[in-house]
């Protein structure tokens, strides 16, 4: 894992957009924005590359926000969060890599199950958090509610990442020979 300090302009560079693009997704998305001394990891700007591919096609801010809420709830019902001290913790580890069905899709945690098929686990707890007075289910919080959820909302998003793949390879294809001269 690449340990290089990435500035806000790094972060620009690398997905293709301007700083005010960026910061629009940041603020939809309720994220830290990291400072000197503080840098952006690889983990985050991986984050926003995924973000600015799903609204290239047509996913709208407010559905990349409730898929992204619906996966910090599931990695704070794993417990996760008691594995870092990162502020960005749920960002760190996001690639891009491939599909692969364990994954979620914006930050790329590996859950362990297939999401879309699995059965969920109960009492998976990937941290080490003190005893909370009541537990999860108790407080009317279920992981595999908030997975199913988490489905649907994802189910969503592809389709219109579905809808929109033709028009962009028409797009890409037309723009090859519209300024061929």
């Amino acid at each position: 894992m690449s340990r290089r300090k990435h500035t806000l302009q790094d972060l620009c560079r690398e997905v293709g957009k301007n700083h005010v693009y960026v910061g629009q997704i940041q603020a939809g998305l309720d994220l830290l924005k990291p400072e000197p001394p503080f840098y952006y990891t690889r983990g985050y700007i991986n984050f926003i590359k995924k973000c600015t591919a799903l609204r290239t096609f047509g996913v709208q801010i407010g559905d990349i926000q409730d898929l992204f809420r619906k996966e910090l709830k599931v990695l704070r019902l794993l417990n996760l969060h008691t594995l870092s001290k990162s502020p960005t913790w749920f960002l760190d580890s996001c690639t891009v890599d491939g599909k692969d069905p364990h994954r979620l899709l914006l930050t790329g945690y590996d859950l362990g199950f297939d999401i879309m098929r699995g059965p969920v686990q109960a009492g998976l707890d990937f941290g080490s958090a003190e005893e909370e007075l009541f537990e999860s289910h108790q407080m009317g919080e279920s992981l595999e509610h908030v997975v199913d959820l988490y489905r649907k909302q994802l189910m969503k998003v592809k389709r219109r990442v579905e809808e929109e793949r033709p028009i962009i390879r028409m797009a890409i294809n037309w723009s090859t020979k519209a300024f061929d001269f």
